[in-house]
Parts: structure tokens; sequence; C-alpha cells
């Protein structure tokens, strides 16, 4: 009986911990925004001292996972759009910042 219970307790402790790290990979820091022209955007890339992530952009949105900080946004557009710059995005632990619609600037 007493090996049944220790089994029983180590589940119990490793859906715990598993459920602690869904929590944490749900409540993601993210940078978030969407463009006037969606097909003009080609990658978003965010900036944070030596840190930094690029992703692709779907349909002119973007969804950065980030670390807490404060980043920069750097958009790269199809011509006849220029690539735009966002400075000092504050990102705090476990919120989404959302940059909303941003209006590129032709050439």
């Amino acid at each position: 009986m007493g090996m049944k219970n220790a089994f029983v307790q180590l589940c119990l402790v490793i859906l715990v911990i598993t459920g602690i790290h869904a929590m944490r990979l749900i409540k993601a820091n993210t940078i978030n925004g969407k463009v006037s022209a969606p097909s003009a955007l080609q990658y978003a890339w965010a900036v944070k001292g030596a840190d930094s992530v690029i992703v692709a952009a779907d349909h002119g949105n973007f969804s950065i996972k980030v670390s807490p900080g404060i980043w920069k946004v750097l958009l790269h557009t199809r011509s006849p759009y220029r690539n735009q710059e966002i400075d000092n995005i504050i990102v705090t632990d476990g919120h989404s910042t959302d940059l909303g619609e941003i209006i590129l600037q032709p050439n």
C-alpha cells in the first residue's frame, strides 16, 4: 500500500509541475501588431540590446514572443512602402503589448 501511495503522490507532483509550466507558456510576453497594407509586411524584428527575435508576417499581422524589457521593433516591408522602426516598446512579464494598426508610409 505504501508504494502505491508514493506512486500516486509522484504522479500528482508531475502533474502540478506540468500545469505550472503550461501556464507560463500561456502567459508568454508578446509584442503584437498589424500594418495598414497587409501584403507589404514581410517580417517583424524585435531588438533589445544583444537579444533579437524575428518572425514572418501573417497577412500583415505579427506576434513576437520576447522577454520583459524595453524593445525596438523593425518592420521590413515591400515597395512602395518604407521600412518602419518603433522604439521604446515596454513589455512587462506575463502581458502582451499591442501596437495596434501601424500605418505604413510610402517611399
